[in-house]
């Protein structure tokens, strides 16, 4: 266990940074590159269309994915098997006026309200499961982001709207908002509870178990601050979801902010003021469970809450040929107390179905093993792998059936 001890006191893992200014607003982006995979597109959208923000590009046959909307003026300059391309353009004299929708006041819930949510671009997968109690989690998700707590102080409305749409849509009789411990924030009418503030225990599963003392509770239900205020901003403002908050970050400089759907890497590098130097990797989403990157035209999407530069030489490259060596450190820091070196061996060699006997859907996908590997194996990536190939065999099957 002295694994783990070691990288619980790490101070590069603690989730709380004392951030307090408010969001910065990033300038609308030049180009934006909107993922259409799984859509169906509006009938006579095509090359050269016009289009302005909250305009319905593409709806989603899922009752869990949300509709897509253009987030800037523009014109469409591209459609792809997976991406739509607008170019920004000075607004059109008659532009059409997006009517604002008042979810509150329309007085719906549960499903009814779940598909209300989607039309508006808000992706539901991990809001609409009914339970007793929800529980938010109010913890920045990664190292190194850190948003949560100036979202927690200045976004306070846009929370509460937030929190209320989701009660509905729950059906949840009571609500708990997990803070970082030390937190001295109250939400009238929520229930408080306080989580120790380090990695990996701003993950979903890791905070209900602190909350409630157990795991995989019946009739508990739990959601990230990201997703509650991306319900609350559609909301109170009644329009389509076109933003996302995310921390953009290097080794030297940090900040967050709310930028456009669909928003190139590149340019919002240049807005946080990050030079790319030879041998530095880009990395969407956080620095333990992101995704590296390997061009500067890729994009965020509603969901993306970080984008963060590692220097070159910050840390050693992994190497997927590199064999494992049989250490232990993984399964010493695994908190889900399983085996990652099998796992990852087994996706190795294609043994999947070793990988669902050895409980990977236990994985919590934290990142730890990765970052702890002493051969520098890409062990959460193949564990990914082993997941997205079962995941495929599944639907396969029910196809066959």
């Amino acid at each position: 266990m002295r694994q783990r001890f070691q990288i619980l006191n790490d101070p590069r893992f603690h989730l709380v940074y004392g951030v307090t200014e408010r969001f910065c607003e990033a300038p609308a982006p030049s180009k934006v590159r909107l993922n259409r995979e799984g859509f169906t597109l509006v009938a006579g959208l095509k090359k050269k269309s016009v289009v302005h923000p909250g305009m319905l590009l593409a709806e989603h046959p899922s009752p869990a994915k949300g509709d897509l909307f253009a987030s800037i003026h523009g014109v469409v300059t591209d459609i792809t098997e997976r991406s739509i391309f607008v170019s920004a353009a000075e607004p059109a004299e008659d532009v059409p006026v997006v009517e604002p929708v008042d979810l509150l006041a329309q007085g719906l819930e549960g499903e009814e309200l779940a598909l209300a949510v989607k039309k508006l671009g808000v992706n539901t997968r991990s809001l609409g499961r009914k339970c007793k109690t929800l529980i938010i989690n109010a913890l920045n998700p990664d190292p190194g982001v850190t948003w949560a707590e100036p979202m927690l102080q200045t976004h306070v409305n846009n929370l509460r709207v937030g929190m209320e749409l989701h009660r509905r849509m729950s059906r949840a009789e009571k609500v708990v908002i997990a803070l970082p411990k030390g937190s001295q924030l109250v939400f009238d009418g929520i229930t408080t509870a306080y989580v120790e503030p380090e990695y990996p225990n701003s993950i979903d599963k890791l905070v209900v178990k602190a909350v409630t003392g157990l795991e995989n509770p019946d009739d508990v239900g739990v959601v990230g601050l990201h997703n509650i205020w991306s319900l609350g901003r559609v909301g109170r403002l009644g329009t389509p979801l076109i933003e996302t908050v995310l921390t953009i970050a290097s080794s030297t400089m940090s900040g967050n902010y709310i930028v456009r759907a669909g928003s190139t890497i590149g340019e919002l590098l240049e807005v946080a003021g990050i030079e790319l130097q030879d041998g530095d990797t880009v990395v969407r989403g956080g620095p333990l469970r992101g995704e590296s990157l390997d061009r500067l035209d890729r994009s965020v999407t509603k969901g993306t809450y970080g984008l963060f530069v590692v220097e070159k030489g910050a840390v050693p490259p992994m190497k997927g040929h590199n064999p494992c060596i049989s250490c232990g450190a993984c399964e010493l820091v695994c908190p889900a107390n399983i085996n990652p070196s099998n796992l990852s061996r087994y996706a190795e060699f294609a043994l999947h179905e070793r990988s669902q006997a050895a409980h990977i859907d236990s994985c919590l996908e934290c990142g730890l093993c990765g970052y702890v590997c002493i051969t520098r194996r890409p062990v959460l990536q193949y564990i990914r792998l082993s997941k997205q190939k079962l995941a495929e065999k599944t639907v396969c099957h029910f196809v066959e059936l």
